[in-house]
């Protein structure tokens, strides 16, 4: 255990060294100090110590402090998630949007997040012999992280950590998603006795249902069914995908459903650390809204559109909604940072909550099931309808004729530079049962990467898995040539951490070949090979 532990520790020290001399902010050592660490107090009491664990566990699900927010929900979620973006070259010549992150960048989600998850997850295993409520909570934040994890390099470490040794093997996917859906079965099981019941003792430590544990498994169902959708294509598993999907929305306590079901973290380490990006640091010119977002939603006149972004300052736009195109490279006397953060920016307040999984997504998993012929309790469509609405309900937006509206995404006029672009899509919000299949599952994840905005993971796995939604392509791919990273497809992974090819050299190499034998961007993951 103390092996494992030191090796992860070491892990998000170097990392945090490593963001420290980059970061926007020179007090990152105070900020990034941990504030959920037990006092003496806390460890007196019901649940106090497994419970401030489990708080800890939290910020695995939604990055609360400003730096590991920046390299891993904005410039790798937010980025290939087509939700925000920087408005300038980020790094210099090595950058997250233009595809090409240096190496070191690269393994923070990887650095970062794993001791997030293991740090606590061994010593509330220990304290509580592998059993009870929050144990089985622990668990759910394990696969949930995990995913996240996986979703960007492939193969990971995971059934074989034990605590006893960090230097594992990693497990390939199919056998990761075995592993993952059995954890998430298992604390299903721990919490469906218990899910009438809201845990006062859990109020403070959890920060997400407050110790509502029927929340927690309508959230583990529904992490079960988007599991279940991201391995259904034929080139991975689609009958595990279909009995684990129709599982989780016949289970007795089943998946988000309501507006009140969606899961927030109000948590931060002084303000929303996009609100940080986007208005505080460098005078607010770090981060604004993807042009992607203002293009679909102007078409769509998307009533969440003014809940999502500010207007344009710009003279020629002004009062408009136009965001930033991804990529961009300035060098004019027109194209400056200054000129390009006059452009819409995020509709943020200094402590504005920030999402983890809306419960719109599960109706709009359970519309792609439907699509695929499972049985998702009720048809394509009216799923489909249920999450446009539900959305617009967990944002405060009146959805008007949205359902019937057959208005189309609008093209891209850049007011700045030379970067218009003709309209991504054709698709409108109206679910029209003539249309093919294919042209309604594109429906589908338009509005499910509205719904999720601004928390672009689920988008960023959407479009490698599927293709849509269909984003504008990146201005500028400087991805490394050997990479063979394709503009219109989009960045497929990032490269395995150094730290691993460090200090797990031959488990890491081994990860390589479970991958196909190329440690790339341009490398498909098992799930993802459709598009």
């Amino acid at each position: 255990m103390k092996r494992f532990m030191n090796k992860y520790i070491k892990c998000a020290l170097i990392s945090a060294a490593v963001i420290s001399s980059v970061a926007c902010t020179a007090d990152f050592e105070n900020l990034n100090t941990d504030p959920f660490a037990p006092t003496p107090d806390q460890m007196m009491g019901d649940n106090a110590l497994t419970t401030s664990h489990l708080q800890s566990m939290m910020t695995a699900l939604m990055q609360i402090q400003q730096n590991n927010s920046q390299y891993i929900e904005q410039f790798v979620g937010g980025e290939y998630g087509g939700m925000v973006t920087p408005p300038i070259q980020y790094g210099g010549e090595y950058a997250y949007s233009t595809y090409n992150p240096t190496l070191g960048n690269c393994g923070q989600v990887f650095d970062i997040i794993m001791p997030q998850i293991y740090t606590g997850l061994f010593q509330i295993s220990n304290l509580s012999n592998g059993e009870g409520s929050v144990y089985g909570i622990a668990l759910i934040i394990r696969v949930a992280a995990s995913l996240k994890i996986s979703d960007c390099y492939g193969p990971i470490p995971y059934s074989k950590i034990t605590g006893a040794d960090y230097t594992v093997a990693y497990d390939d996917m199919p056998q990761l998603y075995e592993a993952m859906f059995a954890d998430l079965n298992k604390a299903i099981g721990i919490l469906t006795p218990l899910a009438s019941t809201v845990d006062a003792s859990l109020a403070e430590g959890d920060t997400v249902f407050g110790g509502d544990y029927g929340k927690w498994v309508k959230f583990a169902n529904t992490l079960k069914l988007r599991m279940a959708i991201r391995i259904s294509n034929a080139t991975a598993d689609p009958v595990l995908a279909r009995r684990m999907a129709e599982e989780a929305v016949m289970h007795s306590v089943g998946v988000m459903t309501e507006a009140s079901d969606s899961a927030w973290t109000s948590e931060n380490d002084g303000m929303n650390p996009l609100y940080r990006a986007a208005f505080v640091w460098d005078d607010g010119k770090d981060l604004r809204i993807s042009a992607n977002i203002t293009t679909y939603m102007n078409g769509y006149n998307d009533p969440r559109l003014p809940l999502y972004a500010t207007k344009a300052e710009y003279a020629s736009v002004k009062d408009r909604y136009v965001g930033v195109r991804s990529g961009i490279e300035l060098g004019n006397a027109a194209a400056t940072k200054d000129t390009y953060q006059k452009l819409s920016n995020i509709n943020l307040q200094e402590n504005s909550p920030q999402l983890i999984m809306s419960a719109a997504e599960a109706w709009f998993l359970r519309a792609e099931g439907a699509l695929n012929g499972w049985s998702m309790g009720d048809t394509a469509k009216n799923c489909y309808e249920k999450g446009v609405t539900v959305s617009m309900s967990e944002r405060g937006a009146a959805i008007g004729d949205y359902l019937s509206s057959q208005k189309t995404p609008s093209s891209y006029v850049d007011p700045i530079s030379n970067l218009s672009a003709a309209a991504p899509s054709t698709v409108y919000p109206y679910y029209n049962e003539s249309q093919s299949a294919e042209v309604n599952r594109e429906r589908i994840m338009i509005q499910k990467w509205l719904a999720n905005f601004p928390n672009g993971w689920e988008t960023w796995a959407d479009r490698r898995r599927t293709g849509y939604p269909r984003l504008l392509t990146v201005v500028k791919n400087n991805a490394p040539s050997s990479d063979n990273v394709s503009s219109s497809r989009g960045m497929r992974r990032l490269r395995y951490p150094q730290s691993e090819y460090t200090s797990n050299a031959e488990n890491l190499q081994a990860a390589v070949m479970m991958l196909g034998g190329s440690d790339t961007f341009g490398t498909d993951l098992w799930w993802a090979k459709k598009n």
